[in-house]
């Protein structure tokens, strides 16, 4: 779990700020009914994280035939949403959303990423944006996992 952990915020860290301005330059649409879809890990990351908060990462059911068979089909959505943690009375609970981060499957539009495209939003906004710098930072960590389709994270048994 912690080598898990370590990893989710190297890719999150290295996948650039995700704070910042949404754009319409978006490539990969935001998805709307994310929050219905299997969780498939949560962690937190602690005060000293560049990425600090809670991480939930929610996959749609093309990604799920993925995480199952080792690739990931076209459609696969992956969704990390980090949320802020509120301390009260010594207990650690969810607070605002700080950002979302969505890579989609889809072979064709994505061929030089690993077939994958990235994108992400600020607090709650739904309108995702990224510079193409930052989609290729993104990238260029998800490209260690090339032996697992390009994604860090594997279901939780």
């Amino acid at each position: 779990m912690i080598h898990f952990a370590a990893a989710t915020v190297l890719v999150v860290a290295t996948s650039g700020a995700f704070l910042g301005s949404a754009s319409s330059n978006a490539t990969v649409s935001y998805p709307a009914d994310y929050r219905k879809w299997a969780v498939t890990r949560r962690f937190q990351a602690g005060p000293e994280s560049k990425v600090a908060g809670f991480h939930h990462y929610y996959a749609n059911e093309r990604a799920l035939e993925g995480f199952n068979a080792g690739k990931f089909p076209d459609g696969s959505v992956i969704v990390d949403e980090l949320l802020a943690v509120d301390q009260q009375g010594g207990n650690s609970y969810e607070g605002k959303r700080l950002r979302i981060a969505v890579m989609m499957k889809d072979s064709a539009r994505y061929a030089e990423t690993g077939g994958w495209g990235f994108e992400r939003g600020s607090g709650d906004s739904q309108e995702l944006g990224a510079p193409a710098d930052v989609r290729q930072a993104c990238y260029s960590c998800h490209v260690k996992q090339k032996d697992h389709d390009f994604v860090f994270s594997k279901l939780r048994k």
